[in-house]
């Protein structure tokens, strides 16, 4: 298998930004992003000249189908989406992007025939339902679906046409669960309460946690290297696939925060989860075996690590007087 263009939606955004990242410090020689924005705050400066941009709406078939064509490219991974507050919002345009984005990004693929290699897929945790209706220590990904929202049935809808678009076309193609990302430009959606949080440590402003409980976690940089693996390492078939990742209580998470402010000389930070918290909502402890397995070049970096890098990193903004703690459940 040889690699030499990756195809990216929502480049832009925090895990898009990632992924551009890893796939060009790891020698793709030509990375393509689709995105309605030219945004590149959350790529590091050093990278912009080496993506190729093109500005266009998934939601646009003919758009899609024209930056694809064009690119005609090795590897499509396909991350752009509306989060779950947006989809519970707006509905039918949730629908729109979620759904209808991802069908025209299958039928451009499709164009494609025998050229394309690879077509890998966001899905979510949320296409899980409870984590008391999986028995056993973690959650395999040939579970029963059960969303809790609009924006998991999106997603199940996405993995369908991920086996349909692999039935049809022979093409190896992956779909990719996660749940929680932390870490530097996550700034938009519920979870991303838990990057506010650190945001505040370095920022020494107080915040609380508007949810609470047992919930899966995925470092921003192995989300990105997580999707660039499953679209440039080898593999035939189709499967799916929990992301690694880490489950762990918010009130370890809050720990884990303040430790590492201790370390990095940073004030006792003023962290708690708020009294009237709601429980979390989204399934934890995904079982990442099959995921190791078909992808062992996935990296999983320590919840101390990641934590304490990314108060680091913002702290490093907040000094330079850069960095928003707003907390934006909503996209």
């Amino acid at each position: 298998m040889s690699i030499k263009t990756a195809f990216i939606t929502g480049p832009t955004g925090c895990i898009g930004a990632a992924t551009v990242q890893y796939l060009i410090d790891h020698g793709i020689e030509h990375v393509v992003g689709m995105s309605r924005n030219r945004d590149l705050s959350r790529i590091d400066s050093e990278y912009h000249d080496r993506i190729n941009f093109i500005e266009g709406d998934i939601t646009n078939r003919d758009q899609v189908s024209n930056a694809i064509t064009s690119t005609n490219p090795d590897t499509i991974i396909h991350l752009a989406a509306f989060q779950t507050p947006d989809c519970l919002a707006n509905p039918l345009l949730g629908m729109e992007v979620n759904v209808t984005g991802t069908r025209n990004i299958v039928l451009a693929a499709k164009e494609l025939g025998d050229s394309l290699q690879r077509l890998v897929l966001a899905s979510s945790s949320a296409v899980y339902g409870h984590r008391e209706m999986y028995p056993g220590d973690s959650i395999e990904t040939d579970v029963p679906y059960a969303p809790r929202n609009l924006y998991g049935y999106w997603k199940v809808a996405n993995e369908g046409m991920a086996q349909a678009f692999h039935a049809e076309t022979k093409i190896p193609t992956v779909s990719i669960r996660l749940s929680t990302c932390y870490g530097p430009g996550r700034d938009l959606g519920m979870t991303s309460a838990p990057t506010t949080l650190l945001k505040c440590v370095a920022a020494e402003q107080p915040f609380q946690m508007p949810y609470q409980g047992r919930e899966h976690f995925h470092f921003v940089g192995d989300v990105g290297a997580g999707f660039a693996e499953a679209g440039i390492s080898p593999f035939a078939g189709y499967g799916v696939f929990n992301l690694r990742g880490r489950t762990i209580h918010t009130s370890e998470y809050i720990e884990l925060a303040k430790t590492a402010a201790g370390e990095l000389g940073i004030s006792e930070p003023d962290i708690s989860i708020a009294d009237d918290a709601q429980s979390m909502p989204f399934a934890n402890d995904l079982d990442d075996g099959e995921s190791v397995a078909s992808f062992p070049k996935m990296p999983l970096t320590e919840m101390s690590e990641g934590v304490r890098y990314s108060i680091m990193k913002f702290r490093e903004m907040h000094l330079a007087g850069i960095l928003d703690p707003e907390y934006r459940p909503g996209g």
